[in-house]
């Protein structure tokens, strides 16, 4: 019998095709007069229709400047506008960069959000947040940065590109992996991990041949808030803190370094984690199989990025993301050197397929 510790993160979701509608009624609820409504740019339709919709209901800031890795710099102006309104509500709508704007203000502000995901990114059901300054991403955890509200609505994510949808997905399954051994795992989050594992593996490549399938972007955009939910609940690992040193040093797309870079630490830290690795296989389709390479085979065939030359990243810059990574991971399940990480950054700049080796006897 295990013995574990779970604690239940306290937000509420809705999930259903055409629920954007409903998001001025949950503002009117949660008792928002002055809304602060964030989007980025690919979300500006679906922003000026919740702002139609809020007419009546609260006066409406609306914000349209939405920068990934969320720089300091624009956090600050932000948070000024916030005050000039006098909001007492955030909305976001649109990836992880609004999202993520989103809990900058409540950070600092204390104000509630309503989230309205519109990628796969997962953030919206997380305590974490990040800001970026001199070329370093700094993260944190806070319960007054998680949304009160989520809204599903898988309508707005029919037309992402291929480009995004692929990286997108391959972020929440990375919060699924990682979730299965990071500290703060336990069974209630392994048994949704792996459901999110099985959502979105089965589903991505639905969406990659028919991106109109409603019933295939509803499945995705479940295992994205499964992948939420299980990074939300456990913590950022070492594939995640590599990612963000990757983001915050060379400004790549965060999706992007996900998708390279999870094949690669699944197959580093795969001797030791025998069962978890055996149970990620099942829930990739590939029982009895290899979980690094199947994920790699998976970004394949998604035409999702394999090697971290092609988003522009400097060869020469490997050395110094392996320093810091070590510095900064002391919880890894396979102690981390130098040498060690700089083979996997290596490995995953010239795009070679990993292979997992044969876990500790």
């Amino acid at each position: 019998m295990k013995t574990f510790e779970y604690e239940a993160l306290p937000s509420r979701v809705l999930f259903g095709a055409g629920y954007l509608s409903r998001v001025a009624g949950e503002v009117k609820a949660l008792g928002g007069k002055r809304a602060f409504l964030i989007h980025d740019p690919t979300s500006a339709e679906s922003a000026a229709r919740v702002e139609g919709d809020l007419k009546g209901v609260a006066d409406v800031r609306v914000w349209g400047q939405v920068v990934q890795h969320v720089p300091i710099d624009l956090a600050i102006p932000a948070r000024e506008a916030v005050d000039e309104h006098g909001s007492d509500i955030v909305v976001s709508i649109g990836g992880g960069s609004s999202t993520g704007l989103a809990k900058a203000i409540a950070l600092s502000h204390g104000l509630p959000i309503v989230a309205v995901p519109t990628t796969y990114a997962g953030s919206e059901m997380t305590p974490i947040y990040g800001l970026t300054g001199d070329r370093h991403k700094q993260t944190g955890k806070s319960a007054q940065v998680l949304p009160k509200l989520v809204v599903y609505d898988p309508n707005l994510t029919l037309s992402l590109p291929r480009g995004v949808t692929g990286p997108s997905a391959f972020n929440s399954l990375a919060h699924c992996v990682e979730a299965l051994y990071a500290q703060g795992h336990n069974p209630v989050i392994s048994a949704i991990a792996l459901e999110g594992v099985r959502a979105i593996s089965e589903s991505l490549p639905r969406v990659m041949r028919e991106p109109g399938d409603l019933d295939a972007r509803g499945d995705l955009l479940f295992g994205a808030m499964l992948g939420g939910m299980s990074l939300g609940a456990t913590a950022s690992g070492f594939h995640h803190r590599l990612c963000h040193i990757l983001g915050g040093k060379f400004n790549l797309v965060h999706a992007d370094t996900h998708s390279v870079i999870l094949p690669h630490a699944v197959a580093f830290n795969a001797p030791a984690l025998p069962q978890e690795m055996k149970r990620l296989a099942e829930a990739l389709g590939v029982p009895g199989g290899d979980p690094a390479s199947a994920l790699w085979d998976l970004a394949e065939a998604s035409d999702i990025p394999t090697d971290l030359a092609s988003l522009g990243l400097p060869r020469d810059g490997l050395s110094e993301v392996a320093r810091e990574i070590v510095v900064e991971e002391k919880n890894n399940p396979v102690p981390l050197d130098e040498l060690s990480v700089l083979a996997l950054l290596e490995a995953a700049f010239d795009g070679v397929r990993p292979h997992a080796a044969a876990p500790a006897r």
